[in-house]
C-alpha cells in the first residue's frame, strides 16, 4: 500500500474468522486495524479514513442504523464497506434491503481474492 490512509478497517462482531482475515491481511502486507463496535469505527474513520472496511459477524447483528451513520461517514472519504458473509447464507439481498454495504466477502476467503479487493479499494479512494 502507498498511502498512509490504505489500510483495512474490520469491524469485528463475534467473528471466528477473525484471525484468518488478519493473516490475510498481514500476507498481502496490508495494514489492518480492528474495532468493536460502529461507534468504535465511525471515530476511527473520522481520525484516518481507511480504504476498506470489512464487517463480519452475524448480519443480524447490524444494526441498519449504526450501520447507516458509518455509511455517511465513510462516503466522505470514498471508503469501500463490504460484508463478511457465508457461501450459504442468504445474504443476496436486493438493493433495498441492502444493509448499506458495497458488496459481499464470501468465505472461504482466498489471498487472490482479498487482494484484488483491497487494490480495487485503494484505487477507488485515490481516484475520488
Amino acid at each position: 500500500m502507498k498511502s498512509s490512509k490504505s489500510y483495512v478497517l474490520v469491524i469485528n462482531q463475534g467473528s471466528d474468522d477473525l484471525q484468518r482475515l488478519r493473516c490475510l491481511l498481514e500476507q498481502l502486507r496490508c495494514p489492518v486495524e480492528v474495532v468493536c463496535s460502529t461507534d468504535q469505527a465511525v471515530s476511527r474513520v473520522r481520525q484516518l479514513p481507511p480504504c476498506l472496511v470489512i464487517l463480519t459477524g452475524n448480519q443480524h447483528h447490524w444494526s441498519k442504523s449504526s450501520i447507516s451513520r458509518f455509511r455517511h461517514v465513510a462516503d466522505c472519504s470514498s471508503t469501500t464497506i463490504v460484508a463478511l458473509t457465508d457461501f450459504h447464507a442468504p445474504s443476496w439481498l436486493h438493493q433495498e434491503d441492502n444493509p448499506g454495504v458495497d458488496g459481499f466477502l464470501v468465505k472461504p476467503l482466498s489471498g487472490e481474492v482479498l487482494n484484488s479487493l483491497v487494490q480495487s479499494a485503494w484505487v477507488r479512494q485515490a481516484c475520488c
